[in-house]
């Protein structure tokens, strides 16, 4: 059977839209869902994404994919259109967007599937990157959530030296360039202050930590190469949660495993992260591998 795929805005709390796609196979049965989370200066339809959440609808789930509302790309998904949004975006932002979604994920009734094709009961949250961490972080804090799946995570949010923060102040912005689109991108002063302010609620290890202690089960898997997230992030996230963690390290690779934005096509490693990541969720839930 084929999957189905429609796209749909659900909006946030403050009235903010969120893009959204939603993949799955119809099949007048309950499936458990996954909520992809895309990593920053990224997006839903970035690179392999989509092709990672038509793997997932393939294997019995329910996929879901959304642009936070300030992540910079605007109606056409594929372009940063809305510097102005992303300049004003926060984690903490972000973090209530995941649970938005979340809710509207439960309540099903905004969403354009049969309700009986939805385990709103068997939730887990997927990220790449800063979504990585920031999967780990509401699925420590959510009680829906059954499992993380955490690629290419970092292990703090505080990536900037102190030269670097004094100079944000001063000017109420921080410049980074877009290798990709060779665009500047600002950063508003209130992404530091969000960092500052909230450092418990930010913290990515102590949350690794607590999903351990609930017993919701953690895959993280790394590139060996990854200069973006270092192994050592992966490693020192891992170690928080404890000795049942799945840390898988894949080598020869790096932060995206080889894929690319526009997108030309898998790699192996790709596939062993695709392969890993669909094993570990049907395990997680007790599903048998079709």
């Amino acid at each position: 059977m084929s999957v189905t795929h429609t796209e749909i805005i659900l909006r946030s709390r403050d009235g903010e839209p969120l893009r959204c796609d939603i993949r799955y196979r119809p099949t007048g049965k309950a499936k458990p869902v996954v909520l992809f989370v895309h990593g920053f200066k990224g997006f839903k339809d970035w690179g392999p994404f989509p092709y990672v959440r038509e793997r997932l609808a393939e294997a019995g789930f329910v996929a879901v994919g959304f642009n936070f509302s300030h992540n910079g790309v605007g109606e056409d998904l594929h372009t940063f259109s809305e510097l102005d949004r992303f300049a004003r975006n926060t984690f903490t932002r972000d973090l209530h967007e995941i649970e938005d979604i979340l809710e509207i994920v439960s309540a099903k009734d905004e969403l354009p599937i049969e309700a009986c094709e939805i385990d709103s009961n068997r939730i887990i949250l997927f990220g790449h990157s800063r979504g990585a961490s920031e999967a780990i972080l509401s699925g420590a804090d959510t009680s829906d959530i059954r499992a993380v799946v955490a690629w290419a995570p970092v292990a703090t949010f505080h990536r900037y030296s102190e030269r670097q923060k004094q100079i944000w102040r001063e000017q109420g912005y921080f410049e980074i360039e877009n290798a990709r689109t060779g665009q500047i991108m600002r950063l508003n002063v209130s992404l530091l202050d969000d960092i500052e302010q909230h450092a418990e609620r930010l913290d990515i290890p102590a949350h690794a930590t607590h999903l351990g202690e609930l017993g919701k089960p953690l895959l993280v898997i790394a590139g060996s190469e990854d200069l973006t997230a270092p192994v050592k992030e992966s490693q020192e996230i891992a170690a928080a949660y404890g000795p049942s963690v799945k840390l898988t390290i894949i080598e020869r690779t790096g932060h995206t495993f080889g894929a690319e934005q526009p997108y030309r096509g898998s790699t192996l490693q790709l596939e062993q992260a695709i392969d890993e990541t669909i094993a570990f969720m049907q395990h997680s839930l007790g599903i048998m591998a079709a």
